[in-house]
């Protein structure tokens, strides 16, 4: 099969998952209060926030890495949750000389109680799923999520390890 043959059986696929999943998420957002609700943040500082509530603490460089974005944008985002009192810098407990970024109390507990209101908002349709159906599509968005992450070309693989306690 040609190339652009396939790129456009690729993106009719992608298009027919991307379109429902799209307006699953809008209507998740609307039903949570979406991204308005709580301090003032760009896309890039909530992208920060999640990946160091996932992982943290993070050195810039690893956040940069799990942001795919340049060591500048990942540092202004920093700085910009920094004023907002929603992440601090930390003495990395790793070198002592260097510093990581973790959240700080009000960090934590804005991203956990959105958690929570986005559970509960989606609960109705989870339920909508038989317990086989909900297992099956986890399993197919960890495998979709693993292909993203796995390609030659992505710039910067976004792991996403369960979520660390403390």
């Amino acid at each position: 099969m040609k190339s652009s043959t396939l790129s456009r059986i690729t993106e009719s696929a992608s298009s027919r998952i991307l379109d429902p999943l799209g307006v699953l998420l809008r209507q998740l957002t609307r039903l949570t209060g979406g991204a308005d609700d709580g301090p003032a943040m760009t896309a890039t500082q909530r992208i920060a926030l999640i990946e160091i509530f996932d992982a943290g603490p993070l050195r810039l460089t690893e956040l940069t890495e799990r942001m795919g974005t340049s060591a500048a944008t990942a540092s202004r985002a920093v700085d910009a949750l920094v004023q907002l009192d929603l992440v601090a810098r930390v003495p990395d407990p790793r070198d002592r000389r260097a510093v990581s970024i973790d959240l700080s109390t009000s960090g934590r507990e804005l991203v956990e109680e959105r958690k929570v209101r986005a559970a509960a908002a989606f609960a109705p349709a989870a339920a909508a799923l038989t317990a086989d159906e909900r297992a099956e599509l986890v399993r197919l968005l960890e495998q979709m999520t693993n292909a993203l992450v796995s390609r030659p070309d992505a710039s910067a693989p976004t792991p996403r390890p369960a979520h660390r306690q403390g």
